[in-house]
């Protein structure tokens, strides 16, 4: 079989489902990410995030999400976003497509790490309690928090938005779309240990809205959150590899999972 759901037949499919019950999801956004970075960026590196998970395991990933909660970044030429409500409503038809045929465990791979996952977080509550079938996120701004801490040379564990760690996965994965002369560090004069996004501090983060108006202004025209200056692909590269590794085995620990479906229907 291929990987990607749309890449293959329906007797394949069901020929899968006989042996797994297990489908990957990715979810990205198409976004600015600053001028060394392609539109692209987060759903490219969902849809690879799935891919190297799928090599792995064996799993199949359903055909990916390309656009995302973005409304912010609507600060700069390229972006699309759609409303939240309406990406909400999208994941929602897609699941419950997916758990109509005989799926039953379903992992969304989120390539916008948090902004998604509002919207996100709505569709799986409203499926998983529908329908019983498992549904949950994989995010990179919380899986590897750890690893983030450790690989990153700049404070706060190199997350942000265009920043080290995301560069460093887009000069490994997608060099010939990146333009590293064009990097920059841009760390807000206001960053402060309550606003910062530091994974050592999420418990006490203060959630604030970003917007058109000032996002412009706060990322100095350029786009970037963060330092995207120390990027390099062997930093991006085992990045990449510790999510992954994380990720599969989660997916491993699923494939064992007992699933009780209460209901599947036709989405109308």
């Amino acid at each position: 079989m291929k990987y990607y759901l749309h890449e293959n037949k329906w007797e394949d499919v069901e020929a899968y489902l006989k042996e797994k019950k297990t489908i990957l999801l990715p979810v990205g956004s198409v976004e600015q990410h600053g001028k060394h970075l392609p539109l692209g960026t987060d759903s490219l590196l969902a849809q690879d995030i799935a891919m190297d998970v799928a090599e792995k395991t064996g799993v199949l990933i359903a055909s990916p999400l390309w656009y995302g909660w973005a409304p912010h970044h609507m600060a700069y030429p390229g972006t699309v976003t759609l409303r939240p409500e309406t990406l909400t409503q999208v994941v929602e038809d897609v699941l419950n497509s997916l758990i109509y045929h005989g799926f039953e465990k379903i992992l969304i791979i989120n390539g916008h790490r948090e902004a998604n996952l509002p919207p996100l977080r709505i569709a799986l509550t409203r499926v998983r309690n529908n329908t019983g079938a498992f549904v949950g996120i994989a995010d990179p701004f919380y899986i590897n928090a750890v690893a983030g801490r450790e690989l990153s040379e700049v404070e706060p564990g190199g997350i942000g938005h265009a920043e080290e760690l995301e560069t460093s996965v887009m000069y490994d994965r997608h060099a010939e779309l990146c333009s590293p002369e064009a990097a920059v560090k841009n760390i807000p004069s206001d960053h402060n240990r309550f606003l910062q996004h530091d994974p050592n501090v999420l418990t006490d983060k203060i959630l604030t809205a970003s917007d058109v108006a000032h996002y412009k202004e706060a990322t100095h025209g350029v786009g970037v959150m963060g330092d995207a200056t120390p990027a390099d692909k062997d930093k991006g590269r085992e990045y990449q590899k510790r999510m992954v590794d994380n990720i599969s085995e989660f997916v491993e620990y699923l494939e064992g999972l007992e699933v009780e479906i209460r209901k599947r229907e036709i989405p109308l």
